[in-house]
């Protein structure tokens, strides 16, 4: 009964329920605490060869490219991140789509 009263209130004051806001609300506080700023992901440079993210900035990463070279980091040279760029730049990116 009561998700009913809530629904009816909702359309009846144009409102959003307490749920949806809760939920908005926990988005943005997540968000607002993203080590990254709140700024999108580009790119990220996964070094040693391993072809997995380990959960590191899981939810910035989300529509960012990939990009995956075998050596390690101590060995990721000026020369590798121009490399890594100008494969990047030259994808088509599509955001999830």
């Amino acid at each position: 009964m009561k998700v009913v009263e809530q629904r009816v209130l909702q359309v009846k004051n144009g409102g959003k329920s307490e749920e949806e806001e809760s939920v908005e609300d926990f988005m943005r506080d997540v968000a607002d605490n993203l080590s990254t700023g709140n700024s999108p992901v580009d790119v990220m440079i996964r070094t040693g060869g391993e072809y997995r993210i380990s959960n590191f900035l899981l939810w910035q990463l989300a529509y960012a490219e990939l990009y995956i070279v075998d050596e390690f980091w101590p060995d990721f040279t000026f020369e590798k991140l121009k490399e890594a760029l100008k494969s990047v730049s030259k994808r088509s990116r599509r955001f999830g789509k």
